[in-house]
């Protein structure tokens, strides 16, 4: 992955326009059949707009754009609803990535700060958006891991098949590989809107525990880089 300039940005702001049109749909158009429809032209190109920058900036294998893509395809008449939710929730997973990816002052520095806003969003209620946070923090740090340690890791591989490729290859125990699946298993949760397998208390139990792997599993040096996705 490359983040080009104003990248950032953009992300941010379509993100910020798909909270805008949840607001539209939640409060109710005078037609109810539009929610969520493809005929809303904005709407339309929003999703447009979203697929292209999550491509430009993941490329045209990375999950985030397949599940994307997959999703338009096969969701878009048969549950739009739930099209839209995916829409958003992937496009905040992708600038938490873009954003490590990106570097700045360093994948240590931009880790806790993502997981001190998880933990703010938890606070307020946000648990969805909470949870799906933190998971893509530890996504990340598992790929990192595997570039450390030398451990292959497909750029479209799942959480758990890496988490499963490290204990696999000794980086960790079977202690941490089970904890490790704990947290992926929460991220999953949030995705998939199970708001009540989702808790405050979890996310920032989580959110602790992410800074004791990074503690235990990589060096000063390592944990200061990140490689590209």
């Amino acid at each position: 992955m490359k983040p080009g300039d104003g990248m950032d940005a953009e992300f941010d702001s379509l993100i910020e326009e798909g909270g805008a049109f949840r607001a539209d749909f939640l409060d109710g158009y005078r037609y109810r059949w539009y929610r969520y429809s493809s005929a809303d032209p904005a709407y339309a190109r929003w999703k447009r707009d979203a697929l292209a920058l999550v491509k430009a900036a993941f490329g045209p294998e990375h999950p985030h754009y397949t599940s994307l893509a997959a999703a338009e395809r096969d969701l878009a008449a048969a549950a739009p609803g739930s099209l839209f939710s995916f829409f958003l929730n992937t496009l905040k997973k992708a600038r938490c990535d873009q954003r490590l990816a990106a570097g700045g002052r360093g994948a240590a520095g931009l880790q806790e700060d993502l997981l001190l806003k998880a933990e703010g969003l938890a606070r307020k209620g946000h648990l969805v958006s909470a949870a799906t946070l933190a998971g893509a923090v530890l996504e990340n740090m598992l790929r990192s891991l595997c570039a450390s340690r030398g451990v292959f890791c497909a750029e479209n591989a799942s959480p758990e098949a890496i988490n499963d490729r490290l204990l696999a290859a000794g980086v960790y125990d079977a202690g941490w590989h089970r904890e490790t699946s704990a947290r992926i298993a929460l991220r999953r949760n949030a995705e998939q809107c199970y708001v009540e397998k989702v808790t405050s208390a979890r996310v920032e139990e989580t959110a602790a525990w992410l800074r004791e792997f990074g503690r235990r599993h990589f060096s000063a040096a390592t944990a200061a880089s990140v490689p590209e996705l």
